[in-house]
């Protein structure tokens, strides 16, 4: 009888076996690939959360300093010398109240949110370690300017005094060879009337608005206010701000105490001049406490959020010549007095950060940057006294 063709079952089941092996080992391979590109792709947006986060944070530490004089921006303090000046951040606290004045790089060790982690599987969260770290930089808006129509040329908020004594036409008009602004002070320093032919406050990048912080200096000294309304020219600052830098009847730090010294209380000043203040802290929000983030806070509006997913911040400072040494003070959590804030020079700043969302093997991704950035205005110091 004739054989007909075809597979014996010995030799199918050796088929079978050996396209099981190539089936599984191309599926594991496949598995791997997925797992590897789930891997990098939420590798990448931690590196990007970090990367941006330390731009921001490099950004604003290099600013520090920029249009403050030298020793800091006076504030409100009593007759005991005790300010009460609140500090924005995570949570409702007050600069060190020693501060008679604030220096323009505010430590915050430990001041901020304690680190967490998420657990992947479940919904528990896991705290670890110290307190994070938040920090306070002020500098100067000096790039303020206004639309002033043709042929009025643009000004900016700081380029003339609020008032000086017209020597000829008052004013700051085109062709007026000696400007004299025409502003005024309240006598309690409760408002300020800018010339609108010397700054237009409401055009341009020069608009000012509540919240905003106005320096203002003269040879009496400095004082700083809480824009708390505006109207047309004149910008008010009422009392109980959230500062607390309005403030009346107080030995230093307010509008009344750069008076012209022969007339308190009677409104008249040397010549004043204005400057925009940003005062910005950075800190970690846990808001949320599964997806904390890094929070930019511009005065005491709200805050926005810098980065995703970030798990620590720490900081420390390199400062010049502590007192009792000759060598500067390397990765300081913050001066200690007699040393103070204004020793720093430089900013020492880490940053851990995770995946937002777990990887398909049920993980995190994890990464760190640390870089150090130093505040250029106080990067010059003289070593011979």
């Amino acid at each position: 009888m004739k054989r007909e063709a075809g597979f014996s079952l010995i030799e199918v089941l050796v088929a079978t076996a050996v396209a099981a092996i190539i089936m599984g080992a191309t599926l594991s391979a496949l598995t791997d690939a997925v797992h590897t590109t789930d891997s990098v792709s939420l590798m990448a947006g931690v590196q990007d959360n970090l990367r941006a986060s330390m731009n921001a944070m490099s950004h604003d530490i290099i600013e520090a300093g920029e249009g403050i004089p030298s020793g800091g921006i006076t504030i409100p303090t009593s007759a005991g010398g005790l300010s009460q000046v609140n500090r924005p951040g995570p949570v409702a606290q007050i600069f060190p109240n020693t501060y008679t004045a604030l220096p323009v790089v505010i430590p915050g060790a430990f001041l901020g949110v304690q680190a967490a982690s998420p657990s992947p599987t479940n919904s528990s969260l896991v705290l670890y370690g110290q307190a994070t770290d938040t920090i306070t930089l002020i500098y100067a808006d000096t790039t303020l300017i206004d639309n002033s129509p043709f042929p009025q040329p643009p000004h900016t908020l700081s380029e003339f005094p609020i008032y000086l004594a017209p020597t000829g036409a008052p004013g700051c008009a085109a062709g007026n060879p000696n400007p004299a602004p025409a502003g005024t002070l309240a006598p309690n320093g409760a408002s300020v009337v800018f010339d609108i032919t010397c700054i237009n406050i409401n055009q341009g990048n020069a608009g000012i608005h509540p919240g905003d912080l106005i320096m203002f200096q003269n040879p009496r000294g400095v004082a700083i206010q809480t824009v708390t309304s505006v109207s047309g020219q004149t910008v008010n600052f009422a009392l109980g701000d959230a500062f607390k830098f309005n403030s009346t009847g107080l030995t230093n730090g307010t509008l009344q105490n750069i008076e012209t010294s022969c007339c308190p209380g009677s409104g008249v000043f040397p010549p004043t001049t204005a400057t925009r203040v940003w005062m910005i802290t950075y800190y970690l929000s846990n808001s949320d406490p599964f997806h904390p983030q890094l929070m930019r806070q511009v005065n005491f509006n709200p805050p926005t959020p810098v980065g995703d997913a970030m798990e620590n911040l720490q900081i420390t400072y390199d400062i010049t010549a502590p007192v009792g040494t000759p060598l500067p003070g390397v990765n300081v959590k913050q001066p200690i007095a007699p040393d103070t804030p204004n020793q720093i020079r430089k900013v020492n700043l880490f940053l851990a950060a995770r995946s937002e969302v777990a990887n398909s093997q049920h993980a995190y991704l994890r990464n760190n940057l640390l870089t150090q950035v130093s505040v250029r205005n106080l990067a010059f110091f003289s070593r011979y006294k």
